[in-house]
């Protein structure tokens, strides 16, 4: 893929423009075009660029962000990260190319129209899927303040399942698409922290699995470290994860440090925090955001599902 950065989009075709978009940023991510460290173009160059809205563009880069990808950072714009979910991409990227460089020029060679030949293997794929592909059909509802990314990718990494995702904070608006997706759903999956309020929304319909998490052991000692008094943040997506976080050090005994809780999105108080704590600890979705705000303040404050919850996950292949 020798080509400059050039984007398309096409409102013709059967799918989305945000999938559009997404899928060829992702191959010249995966191709090595793109590498990580290299930002994207910005959320507005690139909706004018493509004549779309400047929306698009930003949905686009948030499922980036959530596929642990990119970092979006406010003002500073979207990064390609150095992660285990960019590694994994690139390597099933060089596969597919040479698969479907293959399949194009054979394509090409019979006459055969690239658009609708494309259609036409997604359709194929889904047949093909209904006969071979027995994996459950899962449904995550969480809300968007603790750090959902970490649940859903440890769900697909356990369950090899397809796993859909719907947020409360989406409730009011979606509430028809959440009864859609609960239809869809093998089995729907929660966290402790909305356990009572799922259940109560998806009743008696399906099975509701609840999911705990735990700290690294080795990150509440360093935490145990700071000397008395100390000021330390512990920053999530919202201020309910940045409350759990800050819990889970007082449950281990940690009780010597000024402890305060922190949403990622307060960015009036994530200066403040950012300028008076002598330790900042961020989950991992908001990790690459704030260590960039803050390199010689920042940990890492790693989630590590509970055993038991493993157990119910596997249990579910």
């Amino acid at each position: 893929m020798d080509r400059p950065f050039v984007l398309r989009v096409d409102p013709e075709l059967s799918y989305s423009i945000n999938i559009q978009i997404k899928e060829q940023l992702k191959w010249f991510i995966g191709t090595g075009k793109m590498k990580p460290g290299d930002m994207l173009p910005s959320a507005g160059e690139l909706a004018e660029t493509l004549h779309v809205n400047r929306n698009t563009i930003n949905s686009v880069y948030t499922q980036l962000r959530d596929e642990g990808i990119v970092s979006v950072q406010k003002g500073k714009g979207t990064q390609i990260i150095d992660s285990a979910q960019t590694a994994e991409l690139i390597e099933s990227r060089k596969s597919m190319y040479e698969l479907w460089t293959r399949m194009i020029q054979e394509a090409a060679e019979r006459k055969m129209d690239l658009d609708d030949f494309a259609v036409a293997g997604m359709a194929y794929v889904q047949l093909l899927g209904h006969v071979q592909d027995d994996k459950p059909t899962l449904l995550f509802i969480e809300c968007r303040e603790h750090d959902y990314p970490f649940y859903r990718n440890e769900i697909i990494r356990l369950t090899g399942a397809t796993v859909n995702c719907f947020y409360l904070e989406d409730l009011t608006k979606a509430s028809s698409i959440l009864e859609e997706l609960i239809h869809q759903a093998d089995t729907v999956l929660t966290t402790l922290n909305h356990a009572e309020e799922v259940r109560g929304l998806v009743g008696a319909r399906k099975q509701v699995i609840t999911l705990g998490a735990t700290v690294d052991f080795g990150v509440l000692m360093d935490v145990a470290k700071r000397s008395k008094g100390s000021q330390v943040g512990f920053v999530c997506l919202g201020l309910k994860g940045g409350q759990w976080m800050a819990q889970k050090a007082a449950d281990a005994g940690i009780e010597h440090i000024v402890s305060v809780p922190l949403g990622m999105n307060d960015e009036v108080k994530l200066r403040e925090l950012i300028k008076q704590a002598d330790k900042l600890y961020a989950s991992s979705a908001v990790y690459d955001e704030l260590k960039h705000l803050a390199p010689d303040k920042v940990a890492a404050y790693p989630l590590v599902l509970e055993k038991s919850s493993e157990e119910l996950l596997k249990n579910l292949r």
